[in-house]
């Protein structure tokens, strides 16, 4: 089964609230997927008292795509339901959020696999100087101009990274 939405927002942090307010102020049917209850003092509940559907505590596990564009997306807890949408927002954060993981050769994107720029030499990764700006922090998912990830090195159309 599948619930239908115009936007599906995949983080409720201050970024997915901020998008999820701008959608509902267009009058966009909205959904907001959040592993988190309250996140950067924006408190979901807030965004699902001007109309969005908020999936608090839960997280996105997998999608379907169909050719360059996202279709819908499962999560944990919902595993009956499939959320669908005719656009996605990404806005899960870097590694603090766990939005991006590393091993000890590449860096991921949690949630759908979506491409990611990172420095290909893992010592480029972080300056030993701990109180020095650290190289990591501005790895992030690969978008185009218009903010759309990519996925295997193809940009997503209807899905976008905040």
């Amino acid at each position: 089964m599948d619930m239908k939405f115009d936007v599906v927002v995949i983080g409720g942090g201050k970024a997915g609230a901020k998008v999820a307010a701008s959608m509902l102020e267009q009058g966009k049917k909205v959904a907001v997927v959040s592993s988190g209850l309250s996140i950067n003092n924006v408190s979901l509940k807030d965004i699902e008292e001007k109309g969005a559907v908020v999936f608090a505590g839960d997280t996105v596990t997998g999608g379907s795509f169909e050719g360059s564009k996202l279709v819908r997306v499962s999560t944990q807890k919902l595993r009956e339901v499939s959320l669908e949408a005719k656009a996605f927002v990404l806005a899960t954060g870097g590694f603090f959020s766990r939005g991006l993981y590393a091993d000890m050769e590449k860096v991921y994107e949690r949630a759908l696999g979506l491409d990611v720029e990172f420095a290909a030499d893992r010592e480029q990764w972080f300056d030993a100087d701990f109180s020095a700006p650290q190289p990591f922090l501005d790895f992030g998912v690969k978008v185009d101009q218009d903010g759309r990830a990519f996925k295997g090195g193809v940009v997503l159309e209807n899905f976008y990274a905040a």
